[in-house]
């Protein structure tokens, strides 16, 4: 004699939980957890390999502006414009992740030193795009960061986080002069 059960529902409900628990449910992007999680084994394996990699860390400029004069509502359409950008600029194989209530972050794989720039390029321009859209209400700007993960001198994720995170800031400083 035996017992069936079915419990498929289960382990569905089980895979939606860990879905949440590392996606952003506004933006569809990576929260901050499943971010790193990502990032940590591609960090892992670009050391193995001795491969390069490039982090990309911005900050959405006005949020506060955008939800206190037109309101949170806003403010989250916001958001989601900007996961829209990352999304069309950066590749598939690309980590990208809303870290922070107004924080993104990219990690990206085989780009080297040298073509980072004409990323950074690509994402303001596809930022311009987006601004230039008619009836709206925002505009979108960020403040961005880039650092590299250069092989031969390794670092840890969290220091290359703070190098971007720092360049974002210097940036900010300069847009208020």
């Amino acid at each position: 004699i035996g017992t069936i059960l079915d419990i498929s529902h289960r382990k569905f409900m089980e895979r939606e939980l860990k879905s949440l628990s590392i996606t952003d449910t506004l933006t569809g992007l990576y929260y901050r957890r499943g971010f790193i999680a990502l990032a940590e084994q591609q960090f892992k394996q670009a050391e193995r390999k001795k491969d390069g990699l490039t982090l990309f860390f911005a900050d959405l400029d006005d949020l506060k502006q955008i939800n206190d004069s037109l309101g949170h509502t806003v403010g989250d359409e916001a958001l989601v414009e900007v996961a829209e950008v990352f999304q069309e600029v950066f590749r598939k194989m690309d980590i990208i992740g809303r870290v922070g209530g107004d924080e993104f972050a990219v990690l990206a794989p085989d780009v080297p030193r040298e073509h980072a720039d004409l990323v950074e390029k690509r994402l303001h321009d596809q930022l311009a795009v987006h601004n230039a859209r008619a009836n709206r209400d925002f505009a979108i700007y960020l403040s961005a960061g880039m650092a590299y993960y250069d092989p031969e001198q390794p670092c840890s994720l969290d220091e290359l986080i703070s190098r971007a995170d720092s360049l974002i800031y210097e940036q900010k400083r300069a847009k208020q002069l």
